[in-house]
C-alpha cells in the first residue's frame, strides 16, 4: 500500500513539474493568439544589411511612450531569435513578447532577395509557421527565445514590453543592423537632456518626419585578444560576439526650447534674489551705521 502511495505521489510531482515546463514553451500560433498585421510597418529596410552576399539580421524598433516597442526583424535562414529584454518591476507581470506576426517562408523554399522581401511585405495574412517562445537566464541575464520549427527567411514582428519612460535600451545580439524609429514629433541628441550612446552611424528623417537612428553591423566579434591585435583570422572567427547596449533618450522637439526658457526664468529669479539680498544687506548696513553714529554722539557731548 505504501508503495502505491509513493508511486502516486511521484506521479503527482511529475505532473506539476511538467506543467511548469509547458508554460515555458507555449506554441504561439494557437487559435487564441493575437495576430494583427496592421500594428506593424513592414518596410524593406536593407541598408548595409548585406555583407559578402549574406544578409545580416536587421532589427527596427518603433519606439513609443506606452511601455512597449514594436519590433520588425528581417532575417535569413534563422531558426532562433534571441531577445534580451529589460526587466522592470512595473512590467514584471506583462508579456515580454506579444502579437507575433511572421511574413516569410522556410529558407529551403525562398531566397533572401529584395524582391522576395518586398513580396513578403505585401502579404495580407500571416504565414502559417509554427514557433515556440521560451525563457532562460544566461550569466544572470534573462533571455527570451523565439524558436521556429524550421529555419525561415522573411519578416518577424512582435511587440516587446519595455520599462516606462522615454529612455530605451537595447542589448544587441551581434552581428546585426539596428534601427530606432522615434515617435513623430520627438528627437534626441541634446547633450543636456539626453542623447544616444553610442552615436548612430546614420541619422535621417523618414516620410513621416520621424527621426531614424541606424547602427550598421553594430558590435562585431570582440575579445580580450583584440587588445593586442595579434591573432589570426581563424582565431577571430571563433571569437564569440559580446552583446552590448544601445541607449537612447528621446523627448519632444520643443523640450530643448522649454528647457532654455525655464533656465532663463530661473536665472532671472536667481539674479533678482541676489540683487534683493545685496540691497537689503546694504540697507541694513546703513541702518546699523546710523545707529552706531547716534550711540557715539551722546558720549561725545558728555565729554564736552
Amino acid at each position: 500500500m505504501k508503495k502505491y502511495l509513493i508511486l502516486i505521489l511521484c506521479l503527482f510531482v511529475l505532473v506539476i513539474f511538467a506543467g511548469g515546463c509547458i508554460d515555458d514553451l507555449v506554441p504561439a500560433n494557437d487559435e487564441g493568439t493575437q495576430q494583427d498585421l496592421s500594428a506593424y510597418e513592414f518596410e524593406v529596410f536593407l541598408n548595409n544589411s548585406y555583407d559578402g552576399g549574406e544578409l545580416t539580421p536587421t532589427h527596427t524598433f518603433y519606439l513609443s511612450k506606452n511601455k512597449s516597442a514594436k519590433v520588425v526583424s528581417i532575417i535569413e535562414n534563422e531558426s532562433v531569435i534571441d531577445i534580451i529584454p529589460l526587466e522592470d518591476l512595473s512590467t514584471s507581470n506583462d508579456e515580454v513578447v506579444s502579437n507575433m506576426v511572421i511574413l516569410g517562408d522556410f529558407s529551403n523554399k525562398t531566397n533572401a532577395t529584395q524582391e522576395n522581401f518586398t513580396g513578403f511585405s505585401l502579404m495580407e495574412e500571416a504565414s502559417e509557421i509554427n514557433y515556440t517562445i521560451s525563457e532562460d537566464v544566461i550569466r544572470g541575464q534573462k533571455h527570451v527565445f523565439i524558436t521556429f520549427e524550421e529555419p525561415i527567411t522573411g519578416f518577424v514582428a512582435y511587440t516587446m514590453s519595455t520599462p516606462p519612460g522615454q529612455d530605451f535600451i537595447y542589448i544587441t545580439t551581434p552581428p546585426s543592423v539596428v534601427r530606432f524609429v522615434l515617435p513623430e514629433g520627438y528627437t534626441t541628441g541634446n547633450p543636456l537632456i539626453g542623447k544616444s550612446r553610442p552615436s548612430p552611424d546614420h541619422l535621417y528623417l523618414d516620410a513621416s518626419s520621424r527621426e531614424n537612428l541606424v547602427w550598421y553591423n553594430e558590435l562585431e566579434a570582440n575579445s580580450f585578444l583584440s587588445m593586442f591585435g595579434n591573432y589570426s583570422a581563424e582565431e577571430q572567427a571563433e571569437i564569440e560576439p559580446i552583446p552590448k547596449s544601445i541607449t537612447v533618450k528621446f523627448y519632444t522637439k520643443s523640450a530643448p526650447t522649454g528647457l532654455t526658457v525655464a533656465a532663463f526664468i530661473l536665472g532671472m529669479i536667481a539674479l533678482f534674489v541676489i540683487f534683493r539680498y545685496r540691497l537689503q544687506k546694504k540697507t541694513l548696513e546703513m541702518i546699523r551705521a546710523d545707529i552706531e553714529k547716534q550711540a557715539v554722539a551722546p558720549k561725545n557731548k558728555g565729554k564736552d
